[in-house]
């Protein structure tokens, strides 16, 4: 069997920023079911599963680069809200410079609380891994459970300026999307520079 190399990650990793940002593209013109392919593209990117390798953060940390996210501040509060979400909503695209957000690295990014609906929490990999594995970024589950489908079908929708509605899950897969792909183009020529020969690096 085949091993693969880190300059074969590397290029998967290519492939992945690609697929990133033309679903992000399709998103922004209006077409809120790209982010269930946006969904598929982050957990090929990050989730770790019995079969799953993911190709970040591995590879960052072997060559010492540090993966950072930014997230929403923590907030104790002393009591539960019906609705708090931990995105940005509204405007299309999401401002990264708020004062609100911190820096993570990816585990704390990863596991964050993006959403509290009536005492139920989404944490991002429950988000994206829920969208690829059942709502059709990589996998269609015949049997949707009723706690996913609050934030799916549900009654609570997004006040959007380019969507004029949408639902938490798009927003909030189109968010992860749109920072992921920012941290790529910052981290992918740092990795050529480790992997690749000089004659093989990205203009």
């Amino acid at each position: 069997m085949a091993q693969l190399t880190d300059k074969g990650y590397l290029h998967q990793l290519k492939w992945q920023r690609d697929f990133l940002s033309s679903d992000l593209a399709q998103y922004e013109l209006g077409k809120a079911h790209f982010a269930f392919r946006i969904a598929g593209t982050l957990r090929t990117v990050f989730y770790r599963g019995k079969n799953s390798t993911p190709i970040l953060p591995d590879l960052a940390e072997r060559y010492g680069l540090r993966l950072s996210f930014k997230g929403h501040r923590k907030q104790e509060t002393d009591y539960k809200p019906m609705m708090h979400l931990r995105f940005q909503s509204g405007n299309l695209k999401p401002n990264f410079d708020a004062p609100f957000l911190v820096t993570m690295d990816f585990q704390e990014y990863w596991n964050e609380t993006i959403c509290v609906l009536d005492g139920d929490q989404y944490t991002r990999q429950e988000t994206v891994c829920a969208a690829a594995n059942k709502l059709g970024g990589a996998h269609v589950d015949p049997k949707i459970p009723a706690k996913l489908l609050r934030i799916v079908e549900g009654n609570v929708m997004l006040g959007s300026l380019s969507h004029g509605e949408e639902a938490i899950i798009t927003r909030a897969l189109y968010e992860t999307g749109y920072q992921v792909l920012q941290v790529l183009g910052r981290l992918i020529p740092e990795l050529e520079k480790r992997i690749l020969p000089e004659r093989d690096r990205t203009e």
